[in-house]
């Protein structure tokens, strides 16, 4: 194994996971942590195969193709439990305390195989509060067999009680150039094309091929659409807009953040950066949104978001503050 052969931002959490291995000793409870789009499915993945590996070969100290690594990767491991948001419900993605007592069962009993249970719980942020404190029981007093790996892309959203008492593991942002070249070879796509995608799947969190996508696009370019209205336009033009479409309370979520990162990026523009840091296939309205919209009162709309996500992620209604916000950009616009 060498160096080079793991990419940058994840030699940290590689490091951590092979000498794990090679001691045979790993920290009861791993806390992944780093930027959107670092990747932090693929580590947790690793760490999993790490510790059932019939090797230790390899980079995070895994060869990835013997059977148990196949069945890590596979979910199929009867020592691997992996647990994400519930998605099926018409809220946002939570991770419910049933879905924790269920791990809890499943955490106190012998391994199957080997000498380990992992149980490792993805998007650990979308706990609710009585979730947390449910899993912190568990955390504190792990059974000596059972293995807690949690993954995050925003460790303030953790409880600072789980927090202090996992081994931090933390990840780096990737590095554009080096994903796009990737993307340019497996999605047959120009380097144009493939530097912007990886720079969208870099800042909202994706994969490449989800970043591509068409629904993922189609959510992007009407966020655009919509604040361009509230910015040009007023209310009686992105009202009609925002009616006429039926967005779920995550989508919400997404549009919510698409504008802050579009506001930013107009504030960058208008500070004299020559394109956008991210969206530069959006370059013309946020352009024109800076003839409107001065440096301060950017600056204010872009602090505003973050008071309207926290009411999407809480129990605001996710249609209504999506509509309260381009009400406020659109007063914010009057001249």
């Amino acid at each position: 194994m060498t160096e080079a052969t793991v990419p940058k931002h994840h030699r940290i959490a590689e490091r951590i996971a092979r000498m794990s291995r090679t001691r045979g000793k790993y920290a009861q409870s791993i806390l992944i942590h780093g930027p959107m789009g670092a990747e932090h499915r693929e580590v947790a993945v690793r760490f999993g195969q790490s510790v059932f590996c019939d090797t230790g070969e390899g980079d995070f100290g895994a060869c990835g193709v013997c059977r148990s690594c196949r069945r890590v990767h596979d979910g199929t491991h009867p020592d691997w439990v992996w647990m994400e948001p519930d998605r099926s419900g018409k809220g946002l993605p939570n991770i419910t305390i049933e879905m924790v007592r269920n791990l809890q069962d499943r955490m106190v009993l012998n391994p199957y195989e080997g000498s380990r249970v992992v149980g490792c719980i993805f998007e650990a942020e979308k706990m609710r509060p009585e979730t947390a404190n449910s899993l912190l029981k568990l955390v504190e007093e792990p059974p000596p067999h059972a293995l807690f790996i949690l993954v995050t892309d925003n460790l303030e959203r953790i409880l600072p009680t789980i927090r202090s008492r996992c081994l931090p593991v933390p990840l780096g942002p990737p590095d554009p150039s080096v994903l796009a070249a990737r993307i340019a070879r497996d999605l047959s796509v120009s380097d144009r094309e493939a530097l912007q995608t990886a720079l969208w799947a870099i800042q909202e969190g994706l994969t490449p091929q989800e970043a591509a996508s068409e629904p993922v696009r189609e959510l992007r370019d009407e966020a655009v659409e919509l604040l361009d209205l509230a910015i040009r336009m007023g209310e009686h033009a992105f009202l009609p807009a925002l009616k006429s479409r039926k967005y779920s309370r995550e989508s919400n979520l997404v549009l919510i953040r698409h504008f802050r990162d579009f506001l930013s990026e107009s504030l960058l523009l208008s500070e004299g950066r020559p394109e956008p840091l991210v969206y530069r296939s959006h370059q013309e309205p946020f352009s024109n949104w800076t003839r409107t919209l001065p440096p301060d009162k950017l600056s204010d709309l872009i602090d505003l978001s973050f008071e309207f996500e926290e009411g999407i992620l809480g129990y605001a209604n996710p249609t209504h503050s999506i509509a309260t916000f381009l009400s406020e950009v659109s007063r914010a616009s009057e001249k």
